[in-house]
């Protein structure tokens, strides 16, 4: 049996995430509910369970702070709840946690339970809650820490700034490092490329994309760009002119 606790404000989100779970999910017992961060960390510590739902925004401060007020010591797994995607969703895609969105369905809810599951089962490593709260707390999001899930069943956290350039392959995206190394990543190119968008990456054709700190110069007559680590890629012609445009008002 996994132990789990419901941590949320509202009452109808509390009771639906409680009769879901004892109608689908009969490995998960919950040991107990909360309200608000404060009586959430303390049952956390009471309960010492593997597995929280935790609302996001709550009278008394966010979910981020529950984390941060009982990891790493008691290492459980969590899923946020909210209604609120765009706030947070960001900095969440990065470090690999689960989110559910309110209203709460039978699929989402499921999806991320069977996650979570397999995570406790495997033991997991927990690095994503500490990537999770570096990046919240760091307002520079370039800077920010990534989480990667990776096809040989590792998890890989690197630096954006490390980042030279991604590509896809088949249905999963490769990352290439400017140390040389690379990454296949569970997720597709699409995924990254999505939560690349607000940051200084530009998708220079339709399987790959740079960081833009890591061009060395363009070679517009051969429909090259050749990047600071010696990799050359090909650029499209309308994508060139962007890019310039990009590059001389950043």
């Amino acid at each position: 049996m996994i132990k789990a606790i419901i941590i949320d404000d509202e009452r109808n989100s509390r009771d639906i995430i409680a009769l879901m779970l004892g109608k689908y999910c009969p490995e998960i017992t919950i040991a107990d509910t909360a309200t608000d961060c404060a009586d959430g960390i303390e049952k956390i510590k009471q309960h010492l369970p593997q597995l929280v739902f935790l609302d996001l925004e709550m009278p008394d401060g966010t979910g981020f702070d529950v984390l941060a007020g009982t990891l790493p010591e008691i290492p459980f797994e969590a899923v946020f709840v909210t209604a609120f995607e765009k706030k947070f969703l960001h900095v969440i895609r990065f470090s690999d946690v689960e989110l559910i969105l309110k209203p709460i369905d039978k699929e989402s809810l499921l999806q991320a339970v069977a996650l979570v599951t397999e995570r406790i089962n495997t033991g997991s490593s927990k690095d994503r809650y500490r990537v999770l709260l570096e990046n919240f707390n760091n307002s520079r999001p370039a800077a920010w820490q990534l989480l990667i899930p990776a096809t040989n069943g590792q998890a890989y956290t690197i630096n954006i700034p490390a980042i030279e350039y991604l590509e896809t392959q088949a249905d999963n995206c490769i990352f290439h490092l400017n140390t040389g190394k690379h990454i296949t990543a569970v997720a597709s190119f699409r995924y990254y490329a999505d939560l690349f968008t607000s940051l200084q990456f530009y998708q220079i054709n339709n399987n790959q994309m740079i960081q833009i700190s890591n061009i060395s110069h363009m070679d517009g007559s051969a429909g090259k760009v050749v990047l600071k680590g010696g990799s050359v890629l090909d650029i499209t012609e309308r994508r060139q002119r962007d890019l310039l445009q990009r590059m001389t008002h950043h």
